[in-house]
């Protein structure tokens, strides 16, 4: 019996041992857990914007936050327009407003190739303050399976592929 009333602390022991462990995610996996835009401040003005996983010949409009600690507060955001030059390719920006911890950047991206794209998009005001976003995609090409879009992601129209138009088919 004294066997028993001895292995028996030792066991409870180790149990209450286990529970003290804890599992610490770093900040790079909490952003892919919330499956949120990431944006990387890159320089005083110059941002990167990840969306992920998008799929070839879809259009998404895209509305990304911005924090407050990341842009200078004294400028004016409603004034800001897309240059066009670099003519845009795949990137053509709607919207950048004011919001309460922020900004948010409403832009629709077309992605138009199976490869990762980037794209810078430059904004200016009318002072010619200018903003810089390099937006990056990894684009899926057909058959490769739907992504998991992140927040703030949403498809707005899908480009039917060159390749349902290539059939021997010649209908009934």
């Amino acid at each position: 019996m004294s066997a028993i009333t001895e292995s028996s602390p030792t066991a409870s022991h180790t149990h209450h041992h286990h529970e003290d462990h804890h599992v610490h995610f770093s900040t790079e996996s909490d952003e892919m857990k919330e499956n949120s835009i990431v944006v990387r401040k890159r320089g005083e003005t110059s941002f990167e914007v990840q969306l992920g996983f998008l799929q070839v010949n879809h259009t998404y409009e895209v509305c990304v936050d911005l924090s407050s600690s990341d842009l200078d507060p004294s400028l004016d955001l409603e004034s800001y327009g897309q240059k066009e030059v670099p003519v845009p390719v795949h990137v053509k920006f709607l919207d950048l407003r004011k919001g309460e911890s922020g900004a948010s950047l409403t832009f629709v991206f077309k992605a138009l190739h199976d490869k990762v794209t980037k794209e810078k998009m430059f904004l200016a005001s009318k002072e010619e303050d200018e903003l810089q976003f390099e937006i990056v995609a990894r684009v899926l090409g057909k058959g490769k399976g739907t992504p998991l879009l992140r927040s703030g992601i949403h498809c707005i129209s899908v480009e039917p592929s060159d390749e349902t138009e290539d059939t021997d088919w010649k209908g009934f």
